[in-house]
C-alpha cells in the first residue's frame, strides 16, 4: 500500500484486540426490553436488530459483520451497547493514542469486504479481519479524516430523511 513517510501501516491484529459477542434471540430481546442496542449482522438500521435492558460492551469500538449477506460490513460504536455472535468487536490494544476509532472504522469499511470468503456462506472471521492492513496517519490527521467523513455522512442522513418525507408528501 503506498503511503505517505509519517503514516504508518501495521495488521488490524497488531493493533486491536479482536472478539466477538454472545448469542442473543429475538426472544431476549421481546423478554427484556431496554435502551442497548443489539448489533448484529444486519446493515439496515445502522446494524441494530433491537434493545434489551443491559449492555455488554462500552466505550469505542469497531464492529463488523462476520457471517452472512453482509458480512465485512463495518461499524464504528461508541456508548453502551451489545453484540451478537455474529458480529465482531474491535478495541485498541492498550494505549488507544495514536488510534482514532471513527477514522479505523472508515478505513476498514473501504477494505474489509475483499477479505470476506464467499465458499458457501460469506464470512469474515476474527483471524482473518486481523490480518488486514490498516494505513494509520498522524492522530491529527486520523481525526479530520473521520472529522470530513462523518460530516458527509451526517448530510447524507439528512438528505435521505428529506427525500422519504418529500416521498410521502406526495403520496
Amino acid at each position: 500500500m503506498d503511503k505517505p513517510a509519517d503514516w504508518i501501516e501495521a495488521s488490524v491484529a497488531e493493533k486491536f484486540t479482536l472478539g466477538r459477542g454472545r448469542v442473543i434471540s429475538h426472544q431476549e430481546i421481546r423478554d427484556k426490553p431496554g435502551n442497548y442496542p443489539v448489533y448484529s449482522s444486519q446493515s439496515f438500521n445502522k446494524g441494530e436488530m433491537g434493545r434489551i435492558a443491559t449492555y455488554d460492551f462500552q466505550g469505542e469500538s469497531v464492529t463488523w459483520t462476520t457471517d452472512g449477506a453482509y458480512a465485512g460490513t463495518v461499524f464504528y460504536r461508541n456508548g453502551r451497547y451489545n453484540c451478537t455472535n455474529v458480529c465482531g468487536i474491535a478495541k485498541p490494544k492498550g494505549e488507544a493514542s495514536g488510534i482514532d476509532l471513527r477514522y479505523s472504522a472508515y478505513f476498514l469499511s473501504t477494505v474489509a469486504k475483499m477479505f470476506v470468503s464467499y465458499h458457501g456462506n460469506p464470512k469474515l472471521m476474527n483471524n482473518i479481519f486481523g490480518e488486514i492492513p490498516i494505513a494509520l496517519p498522524p492522530l491529527p490527521e486520523q481525526k479530520k479524516i473521520a472529522e470530513i467523513l462523518s460530516s458527509v455522512d451526517d448530510l447524507i442522513e439528512k438528505t435521505e430523511r428529506l427525500i422519504a418525507k418529500l416521498q410521502e408528501l406526495k403520496k
